[in-house]
């Protein structure tokens, strides 16, 4: 076996000390890993800086030693080996601060959604968070994330108002469309693959009062929620956001066990408000089927990651998705699919309403622009090896079913290891976006998650 010598990162370790982890670290297995363990990645080293200084110190190491950088804050959204290149955990950025006046927010690159949902209670404010509290706000506002808002306010990256970001040339300085507006156009949903982002600012929305929780119904009433939900959101206010989904509960040690086994269907609103309209639609949601559990209520913004019940702990999983358009009889062909002998590997299978702000050319441009989609419906799997043959199958026959309803996209942040950004976005502004990279890293010296290709 041929060793390559890194010479800079070995003068460098000298430096960071515990904060640079190579193979043979007793940390080393859980330094590389990624929230999603299903994905190897085998890098040459994992860097995590403490300030501006170190991180600058790490870029100049890989420059010299000729090696690239890949940047992961907490893990998510991992989809190639990162064989010989460096990664960046920029955990160490943690500063958040509020403007309530001006509704702004800046957000350092390792701070993740609920702290920053901690930070907005008793604000009247909220920001374009996703389902899940764990993941970063930076990372998943940069590649264009879907928020329980974005019927409003369309994508999270639309209210990115400015960068603070380290290019190739090592310069570190906040970036603003006044200043460089193609960067921030591509900043707005391929934001991982142009330099190392330290912190954003955000917009933040007002939100004198939120209703929203969980609908739990029994699995017999799969079909009719789930046309519900979408009947739903063809006549909701876009001040709702709304998702369903059906889960097969396994039968684990890790699952609660009182729904070991079983399946349950759940339909998730959140509201910016708390309208007499929206309450007449979750209720014709209710008498779709017999009501198990109901949480749907006042909520605090601090709350709002627990509406979806994600699960916190990273863990191995096989994902797909498509933007559709579902009508009652695609809904009926997926479902059957799903519950076929072919489809039992996938355990989930979702679908969110869009919709509203997202069908309109967000306010500030980006390569994350107009969805005329109303539906993305996605699917989840346990992630071991031993079944990815079974899951792969299971997955082309729900792609099947749909039909024509299903489309050849999907959002970013749903993209699976080996998609490139062109599964999400638009040809055109994929080749945009790569003649940016071309130009802010001539060098390819940042490795982002996805390719520009």
């Amino acid at each position: 076996m041929t060793v390559t010598a890194h010479p800079a990162l070995d003068a460098l370790a000298a430096r960071l000390g515990g904060r640079l982890i190579r193979r043979g670290d007793e940390r080393w297995d859980s330094a590389r890993a990624p929230w999603n363990r299903a994905v190897e990645q085998r890098p040459i080293a994992v860097a995590t800086p403490a300030d501006v200084a170190e991180l600058q110190a790490v870029l100049a190491a890989a420059r010299a030693d000729g090696v690239q950088l890949a940047v992961q804050p907490a893990g998510h959204g991992a989809s190639r080996d990162l064989e010989g290149a460096v990664l960046v955990r920029t955990t160490a950025f943690d500063t958040l601060s509020v403007d309530t006046d001006a509704r702004t927010a800046r957000l350092g690159a390792g701070v993740p959604w609920g702290r920053v949902l901690g930070a907005l209670e008793g604000t009247g404010l909220v920001a374009m968070a996703g389902s899940s509290p764990v993941v970063t706000a930076t990372a998943f506002t940069l590649s264009g994330g879907h928020s329980w808002f974005a019927r409003s306010f369309g994508f999270a990256s639309s209210s990115l108002r400015a960068v603070e970001l380290l290019t190739a040339d090592g310069r570190h300085r906040w970036v603003r469309d006044a200043d460089e507006p193609e960067l921030m156009w591509a900043m707005r949903g391929a934001g991982g693959a142009f330099g190392v982002v330290t912190a954003i600012e955000i917009d933040l929305h007002a939100a004198p009062a939120l209703t929203g929780g969980r609908l739990v119904f029994a699995a017999s009433d799969a079909a009719a929620v789930l046309r519900a939900v979408v009947e739903a959101g063809r006549v909701a206010p876009q001040a709702l956001g709304l998702h369903a989904s059906v889960v097969r509960i396994p039968d684990i040690e890790q699952a609660p066990p009182e729904l070991r086994g079983t399946t349950i269907v759940t339909a998730e609103a959140v509201e910016l408000g708390a309208s007499a309209e929206v309450a007449a639609v979750l209720d014709r949601i209710r008498a779709a089927g017999a009501v198990i559990a109901d949480t749907i209520g006042p909520l605090d913004v601090a709350r709002l990651g627990t509406v979806a019940d994600e699960p916190t702990d990273p863990m191995p999983g096989f994902g797909w998705s498509t933007l559709a358009r579902l009508d009652d009889a695609a809904l009926d062909r997926l479902l059957t699919a799903w519950d076929s002998p072919e489809g039992r590997p996938v355990m989930g299978l979702s679908l969110r309403v869009l919709g509203g702000a997202l069908a309109a050319e967000p306010a500030r441009p980006g390569i994350a622009g107009a969805v005329q989609e109303p539906h993305l419906v996605s699917g989840h799997a346990i992630g071991v090896p031993e079944a990815a043959e079974g899951v792969r199958h299971a997955f082309a026959a729900l792609r099947a079913a749909l039909g024509t309803a299903a489309s050849d996209r999907t959002f970013c942040t749903f993209l699976q290891p080996g998609d490139p950004y062109s599964a999400a976005y638009a040809r055109t502004g994929v080749v945009r976006a790569a003649r940016v990279k071309a130009t802010i890293d001539p060098e390819d010296r940042f490795l982002g998650n996805r390719d520009l290709v």
